[in-house]
């Protein structure tokens, strides 16, 4: 049978053999079990192999004489496939969905609360003031103190012109802009490119996302240009440093990246597993050693990407909103719509701390609401007291999230400097001397570094010496194996011949 006639198969027929002859089995398999039990090709199995080891979580095993074994010790329960997997994938998108629309209405309900409710407070006190001002200098005439608009539709239309005047503060003016950001035309000055402030707000209480949203993609490329690099060689050592991963998950990452990149899985003469990418040899541009030696880090998250000083703003802004809210509240349930005392000059509004929400009562009374009370306790005070517990709520829970999502980038990255000292010395590794120079590689915890290298240890094989430094037996085994693996690889049987067909070329 011709080698094309051989890879020329049906893909699920073959896998559902394999599945059938694995499931009855008592023991692991080798490629020649397997091929045994079905009658597949080698070469068909060793190609689907692989992908049958991603989806059920397989495990690779060594024996004795070096055979490669492969292992299902969770069973052969599908994580891509069936009922389970289905509804994951619909659940996971109706969430996503369902946030991106609730947080996009939450953003812009707290965008108006915030500065809406702040304009309104210092437009009512404004209000008050100038109505307290009217007041005393009217006397008790009613019809005088109207027209001079200490109530009725004259503190109604200063209310309007307040608000209105603050709002277009906030659209058209400069107010939360530095002199310097400004645009002064005719003097040659540039806008400088700053958030919108509702991006801004955003922010603040938010976020920016993910900044390593894109890391699958970018430990991609670091992988295959390591594979590159090595000859299309690769060692699970060699693949955690890239990643950061510890050996479980770097072994489930490995099996899915030999899927993608069409990888084989193979055991050196000595018995050390390796992993062969031969299809990334078949290149055309060099890959710089710079380039395949530097293995990228996460970045840390931010809490918001304002300045400093504009996330105070925000909180001061709350916190008027917050004091403001307090007040209603408390005098809407203390003194209700008891706003009136009756002097030897006549009826007055009661003074001191209470006048801001007497005028206010007495506002509302103008305009025509009948328990002005009730509606300021709640539209005054319970509203945005909610809203402020939540504007520093959200932001609160973010922070302490964020602390312990960027430990855990810490320590991942700390992995990968750590994993590469120990590949570059197994035989005589020192902790001692392992630098963490940035913070990105720097977890809090002073004992980081030796709690990795026990839970190396435990995995490869390691023992302290004498003199304190770490001996990985295993590791040294892997990777001098795997260099003498490339060693006898020439990429010149790999790389792409002379060009043949141009469809770009002339007739």
């Amino acid at each position: 049978m011709s080698e094309a006639k051989v890879l020329d198969y049906n893909r699920n027929e073959v896998r559902a053999k394999l599945l059938r002859a694995l499931r009855a089995a008592t023991k692991d398999y080798t490629n020649a079990d397997l091929a045994r039990a079905t009658g597949l090709p080698l070469a068909q199995i060793s190609a689907e192999m692989p992908a049958i080891s991603d989806e059920y979580r397989g495990r690779l095993k060594v024996s004795e004489k070096g055979d490669l074994l492969y292992s299902f010790p969770q069973g052969f329960k599908s994580r891509y496939k069936g009922f389970g997997p289905s509804l994951k994938r619909v659940f996971a998108a109706v969430k996503k969905s369902a946030v991106t629309v609730g947080k996009a209405l939450f953003k812009v309900w707290i965008l108006v609360t915030l500065f809406g409710y702040f304009f309104l407070f210092i437009a009512l006190a404004l209000v008050a003031l100038f109505g307290s001002i009217a007041m005393q200098g009217s006397g008790s005439s009613r019809s005088r103190n109207d027209r001079r608009g200490g109530g009725g539709l004259g503190g109604l239309w200063l209310t309007t012109s307040l608000f209105d005047s603050l709002i277009r503060l906030w659209f058209y003016s400069e107010l939360f802009k530095s002199v310097d950001a400004r645009t002064r035309n005719g003097f040659g000055y540039a806008r400088r490119e700053r958030h919108p402030l509702h991006k801004a707000v955003f922010s603040h209480v938010f976020g920016d996302g993910d900044p390593n949203a894109d890391w699958d993609s970018v430990l991609k490329r670091a992988f295959v240009a390591f594979v590159q690099s090595h000859k299309g060689i690769i060692t699970l050592p060699e693949f955690m440093a890239i990643s950061g991963l510890r050996p479980q998950d770097a072994q489930d990452h490995i099996t899915r990246f030999c899927v993608e990149f069409e990888g084989i899985p193979e055991v050196s003469e000595s018995g050390a597993i390796y992993f062969f990418f031969p299809a990334l040899l078949a290149k055309n541009v060099s890959v710089s050693q710079r380039v395949a030696s530097s293995f990228p880090l996460k970045r840390l998250k931010r809490f918001s990407s304002n300045e400093p000083k504009l996330d105070r703003t925000f909180r001061w802004i709350n916190i008027v909103n917050l004091l403001f809210g307090s007040y209603y509240l408390y005098n809407a349930i203390s003194i209700g719509t008891n706003v009136v005392v009756h002097t030897a000059q006549g009826a007055a509004l009661k003074g001191g701390l209470t006048f801001l929400y007497s005028y206010t009562v007495y506002l509302a009374s103008q305009i025509g609401f009948h328990s002005p009370a009730v509606v300021l306790g709640w539209m005054l005070g319970v509203a945005p007291l909610a809203f402020s517990a939540l504007f520093f709520g959200i932001p609160a829970l973010r922070s302490l999230r964020l602390s312990r999502e960027n430990e855990e980038l810490k320590h991942e990255n700390m992995r990968k400097v750590l994993y590469s000292a120990v590949i570059a010395n197994p035989k005589g590794f020192d902790h001692r001397t392992v630098t963490l120079a940035s913070e990105d590689v720097r977890p809090t915890s002073a004992q980081a570094v030796q709690q990795e290298l026990q839970h190396l240890a435990a995995w490869g094989a390691g023992e302290i010496a004498a003199d304190g430094t770490w001996i990985f037996k295993d590791l040294e085994f892997t990777e001098r194996e795997a260099d003498r693996v490339r060693a006898a690889i020439r990429e010149s049987d790999y790389a792409p011949t002379s060009t043949v067909f141009d469809s770009d070329e002339k007739a």
